[in-house]
């Protein structure tokens, strides 16, 4: 009889086995049944062939796993090693297919995604309301960050889908345009900028900056802005949430770079200046990795932002009810969903 030792060389002497899982539950079928007949009528194979099988997966471990010698079929020393492997092996493979099934349910999953600060606050509710009515047993993570961390937690698969301001170059991204908004200035009310007919880029230079923090592409759109007319950024306050830029400017600290979304609804004594000379706009684009496989419940929501967010970007510029808030010297406000 072999020895516990000389089943664990064995084992050993033929690592990197090619062994499948229809050997391991034919093994287990044989084990159940004590008799080739019942085990191949049980599994949905011919006797021979469940012979077959069972000697190839003997070969492959190294010795014989069934006393073949009376009627009824019993394991060997190297049979009763295997066992407790062969089981779990079986055990786990079939856990491992059933979170598959679960995580391929067109009906059923978590979603990460990384956005821009004024798109989770002013655009996506909505379409996460319409979501979660048709996937209901979804589950969504969002998180608010400035475009370059986003694209790092994105490449660093920290995320699913992610929405930037663009251009992304990273060759390992893909990128669909979603829409292009107009950039302004907010200052206070009683701001000496407001009684200009018409509000250039060098009007505004030689006033303190409310600025985003380091990994924000607005930070770097500003400084880039300001660099084509051969002035440098004052830097009042660094700072990272859309509330904190209103309550500072009104304060009076400064006049602060925004997106047109971030802008509606604004208190009487805020003004958003509309730029004539140059345009201010960005780019708003949907982004996943290249080598991405996106289950079906990531590719549906990435199809539904593709299509309804600029949409719903159009629809929430026009039916802003605060109108009033802009200078009305420069482009109608109509022409910025065009």
């Amino acid at each position: 009889m072999l020895g516990l030792s000389t089943v664990q060389l064995l084992v050993i002497d033929h690592a990197g086995l090619s062994v499948d899982s229809r050997q391991l539950r034919f093994f287990l079928a044989l084990v159940t049944f004590a008799n080739f007949r019942l085990a191949a009528k049980n599994s949905g194979i011919s006797q021979p062939g469940l012979s077959r099988q069972i000697m190839s997966l003997e070969a492959e471990l190294g010795g014989p796993l069934f006393n073949r010698n009376s009627r009824k079929i019993t394991l060997t020393p190297i049979g009763e090693c295997f066992l407790p492997y062969a089981r779990r092996a079986v055990k786990e493979l079939e856990q491992g297919q059933h979170a598959i099934k679960e995580l391929i349910r067109p009906d059923k999953g978590e979603i990460c995604v990384a956005a821009l600060h004024s798109v989770n606050t002013y655009l996506l509710p909505s379409l996460l309301a319409s979501f979660r009515d048709q996937y209901p047993q979804t589950q969504l993570r969002l998180s608010s960050l400035g475009s370059e961390r986003i694209t790092k937690v994105l490449l660093d698969r920290l995320v699913d889908l992610a929405i930037v301001m663009g251009p992304v170059t990273a060759p390992e991204l893909v990128s669909i345009p979603l829409y292009e908004e107009e950039l302004v200035f907010l200052v206070p009310a009683n701001h000496p900028l407001t009684s200009l007919d018409n509000v250039h880029l060098i009007d505004i230079a030689p006033y303190p900056q409310i600025i985003f923090r380091d990994g924000y592409a607005m930070n770097t759109t500003l400084n880039q802005l300001f660099a084509e007319i051969d002035c440098v950024v004052d830097v009042a306050v660094e700072l990272n949430t859309l509330e904190a830029f209103k309550e500072t400017v009104r304060q009076g600290v400064g006049v602060a770079l925004l997106p047109i979304t971030a802008v509606q609804n604004i208190p009487s004594d805020l003004v958003s200046l509309r730029v004539k000379e140059p345009k201010l706009t960005r780019k708003v684009e949907l982004i996943c990795r290249r080598d991405n496989y996106q289950i079906p419940v990531v590719a549906a929501f990435a199809d539904l932002v593709a299509k309804r967010l600029p949409l719903i970007y159009s629809q929430f510029i026009q039916n802003s009810a605060d109108r009033s808030s802009f200078k009305e010297n420069v482009i109608p406000l109509e022409l910025v969903a065009q």
